[in-house]
């Protein structure tokens, strides 16, 4: 996980556990969120169409393992992420 995503699931934890009346800070973290989790998508994307296109080069294995073993990162940081920014939209559906 790179440190830009693991410092905004920390601040996703933080708002899920003490979401305050900063509802500014919330809006502007879901909206780096999601803006986060829609890249992890499109480097999804990308890892597996390169995947399927090493498909049978004897040559591209060590190439392949490396993409699935980023693709199951990814999968794992996105349902981390997703997980979190259910949690925390649900706050502001939740009355004070």
């Amino acid at each position: 996980m790179t440190d830009d995503l693991s410092l905004l699931i920390d601040r996703l934890r933080f708002l899920v556990d003490h979401p305050g009346d900063d509802l500014g800070a919330v809006e502007h973290t879901l909206t780096e969120g999601y803006a986060r989790a829609l890249a992890l998508e499109a480097e999804r994307r990308r890892a597996e169409g390169r995947v399927r296109e090493l498909a049978g080069e004897a040559d591209a294995l060590a190439e392949q393992r490396i993409l699935k073993v980023r693709l199951e990162q990814i999968d794992a940081e996105l349902t981390e992420l997703r997980g979190l920014l259910a949690s925390l939209a649900a706050t502001l559906k939740t009355p004070v």
